[in-house]
């Protein structure tokens, strides 16, 4: 008899935990459910939390706050420079979507995700990048029952287990790195963070990218050093906020997609990396006003060449996920 009422209590359980999370579904094809979802534009996407007894139904996104500086280890202008200091705690918030109120279905939109953007951040992308969604329920008897959400949030983090929407512009590596965009920046951070879109820094954005591309696992952890050994070299100059010391050109001396590291002294280390992102100006030769597109210590946003953030001696390297 104990062994049936602990057979049933499993059975209950495992049922609840099943119908707690939300179903989505791509281009109109059947329901179903995932932890993560990658979507490329002109895709329609629809999220599903449906009970036959709701009372009230809430949809939430759950947003981190992209605006701040978070570490793992001490950035390289402190004292004990890249000494490990613990996970750093990210803060997020939980926004009701009110247009969503009741709603057992619903589809998700850019026009959506802008309206609970945070004011004045400009590292929040509405159109591409990572999304986070939690929905609650009222029954008719009183209870409550609530996906996987902001009360999942962890030392490392938000749990991987809440849903996240992942928008990028195409299935290409430099597509699959826009997907995260509204990823907070955070000095130090290890492969569970990338590859579960926690927490990056210049370096592991970008085996991130390469590792979901290419459905692998990331479990190494890299520094940008043992990146600019990783990859091939192709070319070496300096780079004085934009102005160059050799004359390089797009698709010639290098591809849109190649990485982009540098070292602030000739006699220093190689401390920060990019992706070559945009002849801005299009005027085929790499100069002051083409953009990077790198994390650290801010989330994944461009950056020009001018900026100071590639002032020094500067690699660019292959990067071989990109045809």
């Amino acid at each position: 008899m104990i062994k049936f009422f602990l057979t049933l209590l499993f059975l209950l359980t495992f049922t609840l935990h099943a119908n707690s999370s939300i179903s989505y579904s791509l281009n109109d094809k059947a329901f179903k459910t995932a932890y993560e979802v990658y979507i490329k534009p002109h895709d329609k996407i629809r999220l599903r939390f449906k009970f036959k007894e709701a009372k009230e139904i809430r949809w939430y996104q759950i947003i981190p706050n992209t605006s701040k500086f978070y570490k793992n280890a001490n950035h390289p202008w402190q004292e004990n420079a890249y000494k490990w200091t613990g996970y750093g705690k990210i803060s997020y918030k939980k926004v009701e979507i009110k247009a969503f109120r009741n709603k057992p279905m619903v589809e998700i939109t850019p026009e959506i995700l802008e309206v609970n953007g945070p004011q004045n951040s400009k590292y929040y992308n509405s159109k591409l990048g990572s999304f986070w969604f939690e929905a609650e329920v009222l029954l008719k008897n009183g209870k409550r029952v609530k996906s996987p959400g902001f009360k999942d949030i962890t030392k490392k983090g938000l749990s991987p287990k809440v849903l996240r929407l992942s928008f990028m512009s195409d299935d290409s590596y430099i597509g699959y790195l826009t997907s995260f965009f509204n990823v907070p920046g955070v000095f130090g951070s290890m492969p569970y963070q990338s590859r579960n879109y926690i927490g990056i820094d210049c370096a592991d954005v970008l085996i991130a990218a390469s590792k979901k591309m290419n459905r692998e696992k990331n479990e190494k952890n890299y520094n940008v050093a043992m990146l600019v050994r990783k990859f091939k070299n192709k070319v070496k100059f300096k780079n004085e906020n934009g102005k160059l010391s050799k004359i390089l050109e797009w698709g010639n001396d290098f591809k849109k997609g190649d990485f982009i590291a540098v070292k602030y002294t000739e006699d220093g280390r190689y401390a920060h990396i990019g992706l070559l992102f945009e002849d801005t100006n299009q005027n085929g030769i790499l100069d002051a006003k083409d953009s990077i597109l790198n994390a650290g210590p801010n989330a994944l946003h461009t950056t020009t060449l001018e900026s100071g953030a590639f002032s020094g001696m500067v690699v660019i390297l292959e990067n071989k996920d990109v045809r």
